[in-house]
């Protein structure tokens, strides 16, 4: 893990605040740039993939690639770096909740909701797919939204660097209820991979449930490949 104590200062620079969240790849922390004034949301690799250079310089590629999308409805990359043994992704913070958490507590959604949420999220992949860049992961986890339902999508290109680690972590298990299903079978990604894991999104927002569930993550990935969905209408 890379637990990082409140006060810490990251690199020189950024003073740690508070812990967000956990994910497979890293822990997010809430963090004061003392260099602009702002808060950043911080993600600090586990240090056990900051031995793996080959993994570190996918990580650090991929950041990059992240860095480049401005876009109103994706979380801005500002900064990357090193400290302490491990490397870390300065991005945007966004006070708000995640995707997921609305669709826990208020699914099914109203559709002329879905309607516009589902036009801000495509807005986003068709602007990352224009510039080269293919999430791979998309699920309502790595949507965020403010109280005026203003999206915004987090983590672009960021999952390539894990891809191989996803199985190692458990963090494949969040995934594979959203997994394309040439991701299931181990072939090349491509923008449609995004467009299937969103059209899964849209699914879970009308219906207030997946479309496939299963004991593991093989048995939901081999859903995806063999099954058709229950209509969202039943």
């Amino acid at each position: 893990m890379s637990d990082v104590a409140e006060g810490t200062l990251v690199d020189g620079r950024y003073k740690i605040a508070s812990r967000i969240g956990s994910g497979g790849m890293a822990e997010v922390y809430c963090a004061e740039d003392t260099h602009l004034g702002r808060n950043v949301a911080l993600k600090m690799l586990h240090r056990r993939f900051a031995q793996d250079q080959e993994f570190v310089e996918r990580f650090r590629r991929e950041a990059s690639a992240a860095a480049g999308l401005q876009h109103p409805n994706v979380v801005s990359v500002f900064d990357r770096g090193q400290h302490d043994g491990t490397y870390y992704i300065a991005m945007e913070h966004l006070p708000g909740y995640t995707l997921k958490e609305i669709v826990a507590e208020h699914a099914p959604l109203p559709q002329d909701y879905v309607i516009d949420l589902g036009m801000q999220i495509l807005q986003a992949a068709g602007f990352a797919h224009r510039h080269g860049v293919i999430h791979r992961d998309f699920k309502p986890h790595n949507v965020i939204l403010d109280d005026r339902g203003h999206a915004k999508v987090t983590d672009f290109g960021i999952a390539r660097a894990g891809a191989s680690e996803m199985t190692e972590t458990g963090s494949i298990m969040g995934t594979a209820q959203y997994l394309s299903p040439e991701q299931a079978q181990g072939h090349a990604v491509t923008a449609a991979s995004d467009l299937y894991s969103i059209g899964v999104m849209f699914y879970e927002m009308l219906a207030g449930r997946l479309p496939f569930e299963g004991d593991s993550a093989v048995a939901v990935a081999l859903k995806h490949l063999s099954e058709a969905p229950v209509p969202i209408s039943q």
